[in-house]
Formats: structure tokens, C-alpha cells, sequence
């Protein structure tokens, strides 16, 4: 459960709060990818930097934020593919929803201090204290208060199509629980229509998101999560 949340986090962290709807750009417009770079510079280094810039200005337009996604999950040792898809919310500062509906239904809830994942088929919920899930420096970055280049080595990688940037994002400082990022960019608007999480042993966690609607005024209600009556919860021992 540790590193699903963990990587539903990192996917979710660089994706949600800077994808927009269709043809949307930031309310002060996108950054431009240079034309020309100084004498001596490294031209990919360059444009890497300009498209981290682009993505990172939305973060500072985006109050919430509700999209449809499809996660692909693929095990590498296994050559097994799992696909489940649901609804995801996002409202800052620090809260997220993610509502499976296939292949079978669980929640996971975070309201700033509590992270819940509440799976219904096994009548049982799990509970932690956010600050031990490792997602708050994640859910710090969708705060506005962090920094893509300060916290990852960046570059751009050849993308699969001419309309996506698609950029590596390997951290800079050791994390156990994943290797590197990739962020699908669109190239016109900057908004993040995939991301891929790599772990340490090769597995991948890709989520696509659809239907994105930014700043729609979500309630704070939507992010308290009640157990049921007679759920069994799981909580952290003592640290």
C-alpha cells in the first residue's frame, strides 16, 4: 500500500495541477521555448529548462482540479499489465481524492494530515499520518512551494508524437520507492497530459488523464473521509 500511494502521489503531484482542458493555456500565457540560447550552451539543456518553466506555471493558476484517468500499472518481473481507471480530485493545499471505479472499487483520501485507503470488497480502510506516506513533498510541489530543476536532473527525450515534449525527471536526491518520472507536455499549451513512474526494479506506472476541469470550486467535504459502520481500520503501529 506504501508505494501504491507513493506513486499515485509522484503521478499525480507534476500531472493533475498542470494539466488544463483542451486548447486552455494559463491565465499568464504559456512560457516560450527559446529560439536561440547563449554561445556555448548546451541547446537541450535549453529547452528543457523553458518546458519545466511552462509546467510549473500552472501550478500557480490551478485552485483544484477533477479529470477522469486510466492507470496502467506493469510488472515487470511478472510481464503482467493491470489497467484501472476512475475519477481524480485535487484542491489545494494538500488534499486529493482518487475514486477507483475498475477493475474494482477503492478510495484513497488525503486531506492534508491523514492519507485513507478504504477498500470497500475487503471491508477494511487504511490509515496513516501523511506525513509518514512520503507524499508530502509531492503535495508541497502542488502548493506552489517547490521546484521541478531544484529537486530533479531534467531532460528531454524523444517524444512518441510531434504535438508532446516528453521530459525525464530523475531525483536528485536517493528515493527508494521510484527511479525516475516522465511527463508527457503538450507542446502548445504545457499542459501535462501523462505521466510514468519508473521504480527501482523496472516496473511502470503510467496515468493518462481526460476530461481535466481546473478551478471548478471543489468542497472541502469531498476530502473527509468517515469509515463506514463495521469497516475494519488499519492503522501505523507506534513509530
Amino acid at each position: 500500500m506504501k508505494r501504491l500511494a507513493l506513486a499515485l502521489a509522484l503521478a499525480l503531484a507534476p500531472a493533475l495541477v498542470a494539466a488544463q482542458p483542451d486548447g486552455a493555456a494559463p491565465s499568464s500565457g504559456p512560457v516560450p521555448i527559446p529560439t536561440s540560447v547563449p554561445k556555448g550552451a548546451d541547446p537541450g539543456a535549453a529547452d528543457v529548462a523553458a518546458v519545466v518553466a511552462g509546467v510549473q506555471a500552472f501550478y500557480a493558476d490551478a485552485r483544484d482540479l477533477k479529470a477522469g484517468f486510466t492507470q496502467t500499472y506493469t510488472y515487470k518481473v511478472y510481464d503482467r499489465t493491470q489497467v484501472s481507471k476512475g475519477t481524480v480530485y485535487f484542491k489545494k493545499p494538500g488534499k486529493m481524492r482518487w475514486d477507483y471505479k475498475t477493475p474494482q472499487p477503492k478510495v484513497f483520501v488525503a486531506d492534508g494530515k491523514t492519507l485513507w485507503v478504504y477498500e470497500p470488497t475487503e471491508n477494511q480502510a487504511f490509515k496513516r499520518p501523511l506525513a509518514s506516506a512520503q507524499l508530502p513533498v509531492a503535495l508541497t510541489f502542488m502548493s506552489g512551494e517547490g521546484d521541478l530543476n531544484a529537486e530533479f536532473e531534467t531532460r528531454l527525450l524523444p517524444p512518441k508524437d510531434a504535438d508532446h515534449y516528453l521530459v525525464e525527471l530523475v531525483p536528485k536526491k536517493h528515493a527508494g520507492d521510484y527511479q525516475k518520472l516522465l511527463l508527457h507536455v503538450d507542446r502548445a499549451t504545457f499542459a501535462v497530459h501523462a505521466s510514468t513512474v519508473i521504480d527501482p526494479v523496472g516496473n511502470t506506472n503510467h496515468v493518462a488523464f481526460s476530461e481535466v476541469a481546473t478551478s471548478v470550486g471543489l468542497p472541502d467535504g469531498g476530502f473527509d473521509f468517515v469509515p463506514p459502520a463495521g469497516v475494519r481500520v488499519i492503522t501505523d503501529p507506534p513509530k
